[in-house]
């Protein structure tokens, strides 16, 4: 392909009513793009608000008349077979593109030919692409988008399992190479997870421009639909994971919290050339954000689901299919940090001291266990007709038992991580149980789960002891328990 600068690039918008949003993002693509680098596409699924009549009129504009609503991957697929463009941009016509937008989006895309895919951060997303706003109109917002591009910086270049498809840019060998979007999809919701995950197992990286914004107003062609949008959204998830084998939420899932607990408690441990391992990676998406962290670590997961593990595998993470210890094949001086998503399934003394042999001194661990004086685990409880009570609770943890698991292990420094929830419909309920407990106890009722950080003590601590899990250490270890929200966000 030709360089950045002599490309041409063909923006796609799918159109379904809402002309006057339409109108805004095109005269924003009108003013803030180089004119003669772009064509303009407008596919429409049956608008009745005169948008067919108002493109056809604009000389700028191509336009797909579909005369009902073929759906927004048909919509999308229609406006990629007529694009002539070196690059492929599908854009949401709920935006509004900002000065230097596409510039910043190419300048990341050239920067590697194995990226296949870009997309900029925004105030309205979902996938944690978001970045806070200080803006209240668009005069200010423009400005807002100016001053973060006059910097371009690729530390705010994030690699990523999927991307939103409110706007995105696509190299067109990459779009040759994965096909289509699968009109499986219907009206629309998961066609660009399922596109993404395409283009990761077609051997493409995918790249969140963090240093590249525009305005997305947000679902805007579902907003006079909403029950419409949810059925359609519960019945595309179920179409995904037929497709895959996997929840499409659950698989690609980025444990920001982990990331969070770990930037806090490794800060003064070795970053360079180690070794981590994450047990539950499904598609890799946590291990590809905690490459800011460590950016020279050698990656490892632990995934059953076959599609899944070749998707983190795509990624460069070495993937175990067995959940079996014995069958994970790490480097013999052991490895450096060690995160479990489902930790319960490892929450016995042995199961636990089996992944601590894993470590090396001074290596650590995070797991993450349901809580089970959580204020909704208690009504799960006292239900009489749940008769799953039972087997609930023998997967749920308090902090107490977490901590002494830690030590049982070996950990000589533990700390735990309360997250908390407290929904504004559930107030009164949690005042209840709060009068029957006490105030220690009241703490534990709105912390949906726990993360436990453990450290084994460095190496200096265990020369000439034979058997670190029956030291003096191990018995006055140090045991920290904080008490942190932390935003599960999107």
């Amino acid at each position: 392909m030709s360089d950045a600068n002599s490309c041409m690039t063909s923006i796609i918008l799918v159109t379904y009513n809402k002309l006057e949003y339409t109108k805004q993002c095109v005269e924003s693509i009108r003013r803030h793009t180089q004119r003669g680098s772009y064509e303009l596409i407008i596919v429409d699924n049956g608008s009745t608000d005169d948008t067919v009549k108002w493109a056809k009129s604009e000389s700028d504009i191509i336009v797909i008349d579909n005369g009902s609503n073929a759906g927004f991957p048909k919509g999308c697929n229609q406006g990629l077979a007529a694009a002539s463009g070196d690059l492929l941009m599908l854009l949401n016509n709920d935006t509004i593109v900002t000065p230097s937008w596409l510039d910043g989006l190419k300048r990341c895309l050239f920067s590697d030919e194995r990226i296949g895919a870009v997309s900029p951060v925004t105030n309205s997303a979902s996938y944690w692409t978001t970045i806070p706003v200080t803006y209240t109109t668009i005069d200010e917002m423009e400005l807002f988008a100016s001053a973060l591009h006059a910097n371009p910086d690729r530390t705010k270049w994030e690699e990523r399992v999927k991307l939103v498809g409110y706007c995105l840019l696509l190299r067109r060998e990459a779009w040759e190479k994965t096909g289509s979007l699968d009109e499986i999809f219907g009206i629309g919701n998961f066609e660009d997870d399922d596109y993404s995950l395409r283009l990761r197992l077609a051997g493409y990286k995918l790249m969140l421009c963090g240093d590249t914004f525009i305005h997305h107003y947000g679902s805007i062609s579902f907003s006079s639909e909403p029950e419409q949008y949810v059925q359609n959204f519960r019945k595309n998830a179920i179409v995904f994971m037929s497709k895959w084998g996997f929840d499409p939420g659950d698989a690609t899932y980025i444990r920001m919290d982990f990331s969070t607990v770990i930037e806090r408690e490794s800060h003064e441990y070795r970053r360079e050339n180690c070794s981590i391992m994450e047990i539950g990676c499904g598609c890799g998406a946590t291990i590809l954000h905690m490459k800011k962290q460590f950016p020279s670590a050698i990656w490892y997961g632990v995934e059953r689901n076959e599609l899944a593990a070749r998707v983190a595998e795509a990624s460069g993470i070495t993937v175990f299919r067995s959940n079996d210890p014995k069958d994970w094949r790490l480097p013999a001086e052991g490895l450096d940090g060690i995160v479990i998503g489902d930790a319960h399934a490892y929450g016995t003394p042995q199961a636990m001291k089996n992944l601590v042999r894993l470590l090396k001194p001074g290596g650590w661990l995070v797991g993450c266990f349901a809580n089970r004086y959580y204020f909704n685990n208690i009504r799960q409880y006292l239900d009489p007709v749940n008769a799953q009570a039972q087997h609930q609770a023998a997967s749920q943890y308090s902090a107490q038992q977490v901590s002494q698991l830690y030590l049982q292990a070996g950990f000589t420094y533990v700390k735990i991580t309360r997250a908390d929830n407290k929904p504004q419909e559930q107030l009164e309920y949690i005042h209840l149980l709060e009068q029957l407990t006490s105030e220690e106890m009241s703490k534990e009722l709105t912390a949906a789960y726990l993360l436990v950080y453990g450290r084994l003590a460095p190496a200096a601590e265990t020369k000439g002891k034979a058997d670190l899990e029956s030291s003096k250490a191990a018995e006055e270890a140090k045991v920290e328990w904080l008490d942190e929200h932390i935003d599960l966000g999107q």
